[in-house]
């Protein structure tokens, strides 16, 4: 297996008010090259902030306490700021969660992708993949001109400008509709096809089923479950999972169901499963020790039933 991106035992958090809570706790993940690999979880699970760590991109009050993020063999966490812009929109981009916000609004499409390249020739050619067909009238506009779907293709360009090996999807389909957020993961499935790797952050587990080939739930900057995506959904372990893919409608399932209470803030300390006050298959261990995660049936799952 030849992976591009490697985390080892990758711990961050954030200093609040004198304190410090923990927003990452013990990652490990490997990313195999030219694949699509989904980190799925409720909003505050710390899925963007594992992308920002990645980027470099935490706030003043982020802080890296141990690990590793192995890029092409490369630790990045080793490089300064000024070596890491190498790799940052270069080796490694970002498609963001809101295309509106992402593409300076005083410049036209053409003076933002000439930024990044200067060749005109790839620069067309990047659009003419990303499937935009009135190339011309695109590059003389403004962000203010183009749709949410056409800024999201034309940062998708960006990346394929850059040659980026890896791709950091965070939520990019989020602020589009229907239609055009299926246009913009089906672009993704290409790119993969043309050996590109993508992580795609969600909180959607319809897309993950149709277009992500490894999946990783987190919750509450714990990994809780890992495996193939089919595995996941045929098979899933952890007990959060299973409520996750309850609350996804299908033909067979009339009725979703809820997650009891909801997430809580990085600011509360929880003893043992972090998932246990929401958990219909709570034990008393689980409120006590923290499980590890196991190799599973297939699986990777960090819960006391197994």
């Amino acid at each position: 297996m030849d992976n591009i991106l490697e985390i080892k035992n990758l711990n961050v958090g954030f200093n609040i008010e004198d304190n410090f809570y923990y927003a990452l706790n013990n990652i490990n993940l490997s990313f195999e090259k030219g694949k699509i690999h989904a980190i799925a979880g409720e909003s505050g699970c710390g899925k963007s902030v594992f992308i920002n760590t990645i980027l470099k991109l935490l706030p003043k009050n982020g802080v890296v306490k141990s690990g590793e993020i192995i890029f092409n063999n490369k630790n990045l966490l080793q490089l300064q700021d000024k070596d890491y812009r190498k790799y940052r929109g270069k080796k490694i981009s970002l498609i963001p969660q809101d295309p509106f916000m992402s593409l300076n609004p005083l410049y036209t499409i053409e003076n933002q992708l000439l930024e990044v390249i200067n060749s005109k020739e790839q620069i067309i050619s990047a659009l003419e993949e990303v499937r935009i067909k009135n190339i011309d009238t695109v590059l003389k506009s403004y962000p203010h001109e183009l749709s949410g779907g056409m800024k999201q293709r034309v940062i998708i360009a960006m990346s394929l400008c850059s040659n980026s090996e890896l791709i950091l999807a965070d939520e990019p389909t989020t602020a589009l509709d229907v239609s055009v957020s299926n246009s913009i993961l089906n672009l993704l499935v290409d790119l993969k096809n043309k050996g590109k790797t993508i992580i795609l952050i969600t909180h959607d587990l319809s897309i993950v089923s149709n277009y992500c080939d490894t999946t990783t739930i987190m919750y509450l900057g714990d990994i809780i479950e890992k495996a193939d995506t089919k595995t996941v959904f045929q098979k899933p372990l952890h007990p959060y999972t299973v409520a996750l893919l309850k609350a996804l409608p299908t033909k067979e399932r009339k009725k979703l169901e809820n997650i009891k209470g909801q997430i809580s803030p990085i600011t509360q300390i929880i003893k043992g499963c972090k998932f246990h006050p929401r958990c219909n298959c709570v034990m008393d261990k689980c409120r006590i020790e923290k499980p590890e995660l196991k190799d599973c049936y297939n699986d990777f799952v960090s819960c006391w039933l197994y």
